[in-house]
């Protein structure tokens, strides 16, 4: 996941000051700087890392001493303390005594907690893949915005055809994980009365996720985030012609001419600047300044 959250950052360094259409819906909306669209990915990983860590360390509680049903029966009181003191001395765990043998016992709550992270980890890593494919779609036909790095032919019936496999796959561990994460869940419900006796199967699922993830995730950053090329003409080209650049223009010709302005570039295939030139009588290097999109990725009202 740190691997993962630098190549990102490293990427948005790379990345920075191409503008692109930004997109709600599905379509065209306002301009975003590419290193914009990127930091939305790493603040979502960095704010999972922390729900990941915080999980794992309630992992760190174990129940060892509650012995039948948590009353503690023909164990030592100090039991639970010395035996953890003696497992951490074997491993790089950090084990604890857990609170509440009753809880410890009769629930995997803990082990819900860290599978319901990875579930989330898995949803955020799908909306990446899926980003990276949408804009690396066509490349002639559809976005075209970036150039994934070609792996193997796509194709054994169309020559040429290049598919972005890593993001598919990644996609498809997630799946995994989610429906593992299901798993987890139905498990968590089965703690009948003093003892949840499904954690051999959340053991399975748990440690499967976190493999699925742990080999997923550098694939993603080796193979797709850090080859991934930017394609300037195309997003330009896509630029210029967005109808919603002329939503910069509202504070100077309203809302109404404006909208009519964006119908009438869209329908006429013109650029914004052309049409709204023909329409207010703005001169266009004034144009040109109002609808800069590199202008309009900074937010705020324009002077």
């Amino acid at each position: 996941l740190d691997k993962l959250i630098k190549s990102i950052d490293l990427k948005m360094k790379q990345v920075k000051g191409n503008v692109k259409t930004g997109r709600t819906h599905l379509m065209d909306a306002m301009p975003i700087d590419f290193s914009q669209e990127l930091s939305g990915w790493k603040a979502q990983l960095e704010a999972n890392k922390k729900t990941i860590i915080q999980a794992t360390n309630r992992m760190n509680e174990l129940p060892q001493g509650g012995t039948a049903i948590g009353t503690g029966i023909n164990a030592h009181k100090d039991f639970s303390k010395h035996f953890c003191s003696e497992l951490n001395k074997l491993s790089k765990f950090k084990t604890k005594p857990t609170k509440n043998f009753y809880q410890g016992l009769s629930s995997v709550d803990n082990a819900v907690e860290l599978s319901s992270a990875l579930k989330n980890l898995s949803v955020i890593l799908m909306k990446i893949s899926n980003d990276l494919r949408w804009m690396n779609s066509g490349p002639l036909t559809g976005l075209g915005e970036i150039e994934l790095q070609a792996l193997q032919p796509g194709s054994s019936i169309m020559p040429g055809k290049v598919n972005p496999v890593i993001p598919e796959a990644v996609a498809m561990a997630c799946a995994d994980v989610i429906g593992n994460d299901v798993t987890v869940t139905l498990a968590g419900q089965s703690g009948n009365f003093q003892l949840n006796v499904m954690l051999p199967v959340v053991a399975y699922n748990l440690l499967k996720s976190i493999n699925l993830l742990g080999n997923a995730m550098p694939l993603l950053a080796n193979k797709a985030i850090k080859t991934f090329k930017v394609n300037s003409k195309n997003i330009n080209e896509s630029l210029s012609k967005n109808p919603i650049l002329v939503t910069a223009l509202n504070r100077v010709i309203g809302y109404s001419k404006a909208a009519a302005i964006a119908k009438k570039a869209y329908k006429e295939n013109k650029s914004i600047i052309d049409v709204a030139h023909e329409e207010t009588g703005i001169n266009k290097s004034e144009l040109k300044k109002l609808l800069d999109p590199s202008k309009l990725t900074k937010g705020g009202i324009s002077e």
